[in-house]
């Protein structure tokens, strides 16, 4: 596919040749040029362009009924051209959450694309489902659609998926754990994240959504799993506490990004909750209290200036560190 002249010639030729769905794909790996398409109805137009290099914003809002959200993204030297369509009126959050899924999968690729130019290449696989014992924070907006996505499943699997929630915490109470979780939410107790994460993962909890060693959530993981990507042995993700599993991070942190967000949509300082505790964190944040509060387009426009503000300070090259957890410091969060 070569290089489009510019977005609106690439999100017409989108519309023309995806069926209507969302999805992603990347181009000529030597042009950098990366596209997410989710083909939608002309019903109306908002553009936000960031240019990394000089960090500026060029912003265009619809006078008319709001329909499809169109930007551009450079990042890295690679271009990311979106699309998404948006309902009008005030909305919650997690309507976004198709559109950042998609743009987190892009950020993943551009980071193993980079890991492949210095020789290292992703040792993920399906089947292998060690990083499915680690700690994983989700966001709240995360947290909000994934119990009502529980919630609206037949009765047998609701049943056998909150069973599994309920020994997982039971677990993590037993040991002391749950506690130590809820004191570094705070900025409090003694121990890192690191540490938590490495205790965690010794207790050996599974996912509730990990069935044979493969994820029943995939096409709706949470950000903080798209975003974890390794380049060393997959075997060494089985032993963390050798401190020999190496880890690439995307050049923009999106679970990092909406983490700065309530459900409401609101901006609060960064909230990460633990997955294997979404119970104890729904049952103190009842959905009646959720009230849209912005528009899309507003949502969206908030996300991309963090996002462009992220990109501007990401390093060249992916980052390359050891990795024994998901959880991050709070203070690098």
């Amino acid at each position: 596919m070569e290089a489009p002249d510019g977005p609106e010639e690439t999100i017409a030729r989108d519309f023309n040749s995806h069926e209507w769905g969302m999805g992603h794909r990347i181009g000529n790996a030597a042009e950098g040029f990366l596209v997410i398409s989710l083909p939608s109805s002309p019903a109306g137009k908002w553009a936000l362009h960031v240019n990394q290099a000089r960090t500026t914003t060029n912003l265009e809002v619809p006078t008319s009924a709001f329909g499809i959200a169109q930007f551009a993204l450079d990042v890295q030297g690679a271009r990311i051209e979106c699309s998404a369509q948006l309902p009008e009126g005030p909305v919650r959050p997690a309507v976004l959450l198709p559109v950042l899924q998609q743009l987190s999968n892009a950020m993943s690729d551009l980071a193993v694309q980079s890991a492949g130019r210095v020789g290292a290449q992703l040792s993920c696989r399906e089947g292998c489902g060690a990083c499915c014992r680690q700690a994983v924070p989700i966001t709240p907006v995360e947290a909000r659609a994934l119990a009502e996505w529980i919630d609206a499943l037949p009765e047998e699997r609701r049943t056998v998926l909150r069973e599994r929630f309920r020994r997982a915490a039971s677990r993590l109470e037993e040991s002391g754990l749950a506690q130590a979780v809820r004191q570094l939410q705070q900025g409090k107790g003694t121990a890192t994240a690191h540490e938590a994460g490495l205790q965690y993962f010794a207790l050996g909890i599974p996912c509730p959504f990990l069935e044979d060693e493969r994820c029943t959530l995939h096409e709706i993981r949470p950000l903080r799993c798209r975003e974890y990507l390794v380049v060393s042995p997959a075997e060494n993700c089985a032993h963390p506490q050798t401190k020999e599993v190496v880890s690439i991070r995307p050049p923009v942190m999106l679970s990092r990004i909406l983490g700065r967000w309530d459900t409401n949509g609101a901006a609060q300082p960064v909230e990460l909750i633990l997955l294997t505790m979404l119970d104890e964190w729904i049952a103190g944040h009842p959905a009646g209290n959720d009230l849209p509060q912005r528009t899309a387009p507003e949502m969206l426009q908030e996300f991309l200036r963090g996002f462009a503000q992220d990109a501007s300070a990401a390093p060249a090259d992916p980052r390359v560190e050891q990795s024994s957890d998901f959880l991050p410091e709070r203070s690098d969060a």
